[in-house]
């Protein structure tokens, strides 16, 4: 027998064993890796996952926060409500939260907090906002779309059950695809921590509903390597209430890699820049049991030379059901009239007995008789 003969010419030469593998980026539209009989079944696919994505897109709502420094135009002011609206617009978000807003109130009254100088519709947004102790510091606002706009359909969302809690607390209910979500708008002075009892009682309101989320300046920054009192103090107050930043959970782009969202520039007597001091004092914070409802979280900076501000804006992409959902929950609550309050009802008070008991004494008005025309030939 030669070197060049077989020595097991009946043995098969074994294949190279098959690895399956993830086929490519769904943006590629190429499958190198797949085996030639899935080839085609995954390119057949390829369309209708696109159109399941672009479609579950649709649905998503977006969030936003900004401290805005101030809200009231004028020469010393930036450009009022109408800017940051336009700065909502630009940056594509239904639902701004801003703080630092400066809103004033034209005549004060103790009781109802007197009637806060501000728009309260513009470009299809509708405002809320609390009434500032101050133009200078303070006070918070909300800005949602509730109108359809050129090339986007009516938002998935409403707003709706606020509540002040104090200057610079607000409370709210976000509705989105039939749930509803517990919003806390909120802004701490860096001089005090009273408004620590506002935020409670707005933490309070939902003690037994869904966890609420809390968006805020809190004027102190949770990731220093040396934090002070204070900063300890918010610590404590946000580890108790079970909240968290949701920022962390995301990766930030190259830009916004700091994670820091408030900026300020030192300058020299000479005019040179000294230094820039960073900072991560606003955040979207909840539960840790609603992480999954965040679709993505990223730093933001609108570019409007109108809105004098130092700090960034936070938006967030909020995991909504379809808009049927939202419509059927809409459609699902009572309309006028209401049904009449029974003596059997839980909310019977005895104003309504006494209603009853007057209305019993005063006289039914005669109902009218028709009149039947009888013809002679119908009598025979």
């Amino acid at each position: 027998m030669t070197l060049d003969e077989e020595l097991f010419p009946s043995v098969p030469t074994p294949e190279e064993p098959h690895v399956v593998t993830l086929p490519a980026h769904p943006c590629q539209r190429e499958f190198p890796y797949a085996p030639p009989q899935q080839t085609t079944k995954l390119q057949a696919l390829l369309p209708e996952q696109m159109a399941q994505n672009k479609l579950a897109r649709a649905f998503d709502e977006t969030l936003a926060f900004q401290n805005v420094r101030t809200a009231w135009a004028g020469p010393d002011g930036g450009g009022g409500v109408y800017s940051i609206i336009d700065m909502a617009i630009e940056t594509k978000v239904n639902n701004l939260n801003f703080v630092s807003t400066g809103l004033m109130a034209a005549d004060f009254d103790p009781y109802q907090q007197g009637h806060c100088i501000h728009t309260r519709l513009y470009k299809g947004y509708h405002v809320a906002a609390t009434v500032a102790n101050s133009k200078h510091q303070g006070g918070v606002a909300v800005a949602w779309r509730v109108e359809a706009s050129k090339g986007q359909a009516k938002p998935n969302q409403d707003i709706e059950s606020f509540q002040r809690h104090g200057p610079n607390c607000l409370s709210c209910h976000h509705l989105h695809g039939g749930e509803r979500q517990p919003v806390t708008v909120a802004c701490l002075l860096p001089d005090s921590l009273e408004d620590l009892h506002h935020v409670q009682a707005a933490f309070d309101r939902f003690k037994n509903k869904c966890p609420t989320m809390l968006v805020a300046d809190l004027n102190v920054d949770l990731y220093a390597p040396v934090p002070d009192l204070r900063t300890r103090q918010v610590a404590d107050f946000l580890a108790a209430n079970d909240v968290e930043d949701m920022l962390q959970h995301f990766h930030s782009r190259r830009r916004f890699q700091h994670q820091k969202t408030w900026y300020q520039k030192r300058y020299n007597p000479d005019g040179t820049l000294k230094r820039i001091l960073i900072s991560r004092t606003d955040c979207i914070m909840t539960s840790p049991t609603l992480r999954h409802c965040f679709k993505n979280v990223q730093l933001v900076d609108p570019r409007i030379l109108v809105v004098n501000t130092d700090h960034y804006m936070i938006k967030a992409t909020i995991k909504t059901a379809p808009r049927k959902a939202q419509r059927k929950c809409l459609q699902g609550r009572k309309k006028f009239p209401l049904a009449p309050i029974t003596p059997n009802s839980p909310i019977f008070t005895q104003a309504d007995q006494l209603f009853m008991e007057l209305k019993s004494y005063v006289p039914r008005p005669k109902q009218r008789q028709p009149h039947l025309c009888i013809r002679e030939e119908h009598c025979l």
